[in-house]
């Protein structure tokens, strides 16, 4: 056989191994879902949760999620935190001021999981006022 087709196999071969790769890993990755928990007012030094599932309800351990808290200027507060072995992560709030805030939790996935992503709206209120 000559150089083109020898060429031309190798690189058919190729595509043929990556869209299978590609087919496999999309059928098989699993969806996740990012849950907060936190109450609609609470105070510094209180935690907000966060949980990481799949679609069967299976916790996900050792994995990041991003945590961004936006104030109503749209100051953000940027975090990042580790599921553990129950598939949760926490952060505690400190130093923040009373008012009106958002939390965005962002879970990038992975080679076999799905990305996902959810929001929730709060309240700091430590009983004060300037």
């Amino acid at each position: 056989m000559d150089k083109k087709k020898m060429l031309f196999i190798a690189i058919a071969v190729i595509m043929i191994v990556a869209i299978a790769a590609f087919a496999f890993i999309s059928m098989t990755s699993t969806v996740t879902k990012v849950e907060i928990t936190c109450n609609e007012t609470v105070q510094n030094g209180d935690y907000i949760s966060v949980v990481l599932k799949d679609n069967y309800r299976n916790v996900i351990p050792d994995q990041t999620v991003d945590l961004k808290i936006l104030d109503d200027s749209g100051w953000a507060h940027k975090y990042n935190v580790t599921t553990d072995e129950m598939g949760r992560g926490y952060i505690q709030l400190v130093g923040f001021d009373n008012g009106n805030y958002t939390v965005h939790a962002n879970f990038n996935g992975t080679l076999f999981l799905k990305e996902s992503n959810s929001n929730f709206a709060f309240e700091i209120n430590d009983g004060y006022t300037w």
